[in-house]
């Protein structure tokens, strides 16, 4: 039988379309990246973006993944260049805070975003797919058992991975072609403005600090409230271009991606393999997937009311709470504050109408108004099973490879790599919680409370950035010929330094909690480099070869 080491002989041998064909056949650990990053937070992240900026933020979510791809492809080098996973190096070799800092942030991010995904799919099966009715604890004990059973299956032998990620890459698919449904029926009502669309990819950061010029008009039309109103938009538009940003590479994923590969029983000799896997398998279905959302979503809801008012200009019960709380702001700003809900709305509905329609334009919509941008084509029944089963795909899916990395995060941490015991106990800490999402998450859109989560993997990702930094520059952990280029590095710090912009720039506008999160990152970041310097600095052996 012809070893998989052979077969990369053979397979670097051919032409690149050849090389393409054989790569293809042998990739794995990328699909996992991507049935985690295509969950309900790039759901959310691509949904709110293009409500609130419509196309002027196309390149956001593909630049965000290159940057993880990047750093993504280092790890891997890392992983097969060397004999110890990327946290045994970081802690023996950098600094044990900066390890168990990576740890317990990818535990933290594994439960909150697999409640998360409980909750949308709660959401999902009753708003798209008939089963209003269903008791939601009935619905999330059955997501928890199902992903619990996939993840632990998983641990188990070769042939159940190879299952598992075959069932992975089909519910990628069925994410992107109910997608790309929905964009080709807006595209075929001639809903999409095909000039703004291509220069949405085209990077402009100033359009981060500024409303999209397509909300100029409405923004101009509430007059003396205009002020408040521009403030407004750009605060939304950080916390959404945030969590479109965190959404794409989150720091539990990167704590995945060496696991998996040391479970596929990848070596020095797979070094190409993994990259390509990585861009075939992640940056495509992620960026493809995102700007289908994206496109969708600016084309039906950007800078308009459609599906948040009735003909009498009340909000539909469920959107109504998101419509509410912007008009609340609104009468904040004016120290305008009742106690009593019903009074209240009573003086949001008293606004000038041009504001209560800005209000409305800026509410995040849900699954299911999106669902309806395919009920032209073949009626709301079939839009909301096409949509809802794309949706529900993304939720399950990410649930599984959640409870994956809790596993694998657990055993690593007990000193037991994949032994089904401590990998069993990790898994089921998330969905254990998971049962439980309907009490975490409430309010009138779910969808929308999956940016919180994306906002929480946002900050604590570039602690597993700078790891993987230090770690692949090491010189007690890779041979010299093994370290990166100068090219390479200066990737890499780009990278980072996205990463940490991020971070920043959200923890800056977040009070003074920000400010202590901004030193906390800042105090691990001088540990890190700190242990890093004095390891180098006393390390005067030979790696062999």
């Amino acid at each position: 039988m012809t070893s998989e080491t052979d077969q990369l002989r053979e397979i670097e041998s051919r032409n690149f379309l050849g090389q393409l064909a054989g790569y293809a056949k042998l990739s794995g650990p990328g699909w996992l990246q991507a049935a985690v990053t295509l969950g309900g937070g790039s759901l959310a992240g691509a949904l709110y973006l293009g409500v609130i900026a419509g196309y002027s933020l196309m390149w956001l979510q593909p630049l965000a993944m290159l940057c993880g791809v990047i750093m993504l492809g280092a790890l891997a080098h890392v992983t097969l260049s060397s004999s110890n996973t990327p946290f045994d190096s970081v802690n023996r070799h950098i600094s044990p805070v900066l390890a168990w800092g990576w740890l317990l942030a990818t535990v933290l991010a594994d439960i909150v975003f697999c409640t998360a995904q409980a909750s949308l799919g709660v959401a999902t099966l009753r708003q798209n797919l008939g089963l209003a009715g269903v008791n939601p604890y009935i619905i999330t004990a059955a997501l928890s058992l199902i992903a619990f059973s996939s993840a632990t299956l998983y641990a188990l032998g070769s042939s159940a991975m190879a299952k598992l990620e075959l069932i992975l890459k089909i519910l990628v698919a069925m994410v992107m072609i109910s997608f790309a449904a929905s964009a080709g029926v807006l595209l075929f009502n001639g809903r999409i403005d095909l000039t703004a669309l291509f220069q949405g990819f085209i990077p402009n950061p100033s359009a981060l600090f500024r409303p999209a010029g397509s909300l100029d008009e409405m923004i101009a039309a509430t007059g003396e409230a205009a002020t408040f109103w521009n403030q407004y938009v750009i605060d939304q538009q950080r916390d959404r271009v945030i969590a479109a940003f965190g959404t794409a590479v989150g720091i539990n994923m990167v704590f995945l991606l060496p696991y998996t590969i040391i479970k596929r029983g990848w070596t020095k000799a797979h070094r190409r393999l993994s990259r390509f896997d990585l861009v075939l398998a992640l940056f495509f279905p992620f960026s493809i997937a995102t700007a289908l959302l994206v496109i969708s979503s600016a084309s039906a809801f950007h800078a308009n009311d459609n599906g948040v008012l009735d003909e009498e200009g009340n909000p539909l019960p469920s959107l109504e709470a998101g419509y509410y709380k912007i008009l609340d702001a609104r009468l904040e700003s004016e120290g305008i504050v009742s106690e009593s809900t019903t009074e209240q709305r009573l003086l949001a509905n008293q606004l000038p109408l041009t504001e209560r329609q800005l209000a409305a334009a800026l509410t995040n919509r849900d699954a299911k108004q999106l669902a309806a941008t395919l009920s032209p084509l073949m009626g709301s029944r079939a839009a909301n099973l096409v949509f809802g089963v794309g949706i529900l795909s993304m939720a399950l899916s990410t649930m599984m490879v959640h409870m994956l990395m809790n596993g694998f995060a657990i055993s690593q941490a007990v000193g037991k790599l994949g032994a089904p015991l401590p990998f069993i106990v990790g898994a089921a800490m998330p969905a254990i919680l998971a049962i439980f999402a309907p009490l975490a998450w409430t309010g009138g859109s779910k969808t929308a409370l999956l940016i919180p989560a994306a906002v929480i993997a946002t900050v604590f990702l570039p602690i597993a950035y700078l790891a993987i930094l230090l770690l692949i520059n090491s010189r007690s952990v890779l041979l010299e010929k093994d370290r990166p280029s100068l090219l390479v590095n200066l990737l890499m710090v780009l990278s980072a330094g996205v990463a940490c912009f991020a971070s920043t720039w959200l923890l800056i506008n977040r009070g003074p909690f920000g400010w202590v999160g901004l030193a906390g990152l800042v105090v691990l970041a001088i540990i890190g480099i700190a242990g890093f310097v004095r390891k180098q600095s006393g390390f005067s052996g030979t790696l062999s070869k």
